[in-house]
């Protein structure tokens, strides 16, 4: 399989130097807005199995599964461009799918065009649970994340408040409401309100509370789900990427796993 990774950040970097002599894996196709990252990712890795492409174009028909490790931008910009060439998709940054136009054209290509669309389970636990869960009845999902101030480092939400969580010696609550508007006000932060969303019962009904906590040394994830099943308490202390502390090492993780049951062909749980 031709594996196209789009976006060559921490999470992309980490998926496709793991890849490297897969057997399965005949090429690493690297794509990025910015191509000088592609290309010094290309040059950082050894094996000539890896190959950076400058256009968009080019890099999608060479692939068989691109994994998008970018941002909502790049789901927007080039998800349905994938799925019209019936190629199939992984989306990392989940919380694009918020945009329901956005997120029914994904799907109705997916049918025409015969590409699928992969959603890991990211840096959370659980979602084979909520999947089955919905099946019958879901009342409630509430996630509440706790991060270290570093990572909501740069979130334009907080510095249009005026808050200075340096300053904080306490836990401040910076989010309490709907899933949708968590993701659109926190793009890099929590895409896993998004997957809980799409697992359950959507996101105008998920409900999310963000805490930003100067003591925090781990990126915190406290997810309560009550239904017809009964209850779910699930409770994940997350440890940071070393060079993107917005990120989880299980982000990463959780995507080859997913890339490794596509290309195995068995499926363990919902």
């Amino acid at each position: 399989m031709r594996i196209g990774i789009l976006g060559c950040g921490f999470i992309g970097t980490t998926i496709a130097k793991t890849l490297e002599g897969h057997p399965k894996v005949t090429a690493i196709n690297l794509f990025d807005i910015d191509d000088s990252k592609s290309k010094g990712l290309s040059l950082t890795v050894e094996g000539s199995r890896y190959f950076p492409f400058e256009r968009w174009e080019e890099f999608i028909e060479e692939s068989d599964l691109v994994v998008e490790a970018a941002s909502h931008r790049a789901v927007e910009t080039y998800a349905r461009e994938t799925l019209k060439r019936g190629k199939d998709i992984m989306i990392l940054s989940v919380g694009a799918l918020a945009d329901d136009a956005l997120w029914e054209d994904m799907k109705r290509l997916a049918e025409e065009r015969g590409g699928r669309i992969f959603i890991p389970s990211g840096a959370i636990s659980g979602i084979d649970g909520i999947k089955s869960a919905s099946l019958g009845r879901i009342e409630e999902v509430v996630l509440t994340t706790i991060k270290p101030p570093k990572g909501l480092k740069g979130s334009e939400v907080l510095a249009g408040m005026g808050l200075n969580l340096n300053k904080h010696t306490s836990p401040v609550t910076v989010y309490e409401g709907p899933a949708r508007e968590a993701v659109k006000l926190f793009p890099q932060n929590v895409n896993v309100a998004a997957t809980l969303s799409i697992a359950g019962i959507g996101f105008d009904k998920t409900r999310v509370r963000i805490v930003v906590d100067p003591a925090a040394t781990t990126n915190r994830h406290e997810i309560y789900v009550k239904g017809r099943f009964g209850e779910m308490h699930i409770v994940l202390k997350n440890v940071p990427s070393m060079t993107n502390p917005k990120s989880s090492y299980l982000a990463p993780l959780s995507a080859i796993a997913t890339i490794e049951k596509i290309l195995s062909g068995v499926y363990v749980g919902t």
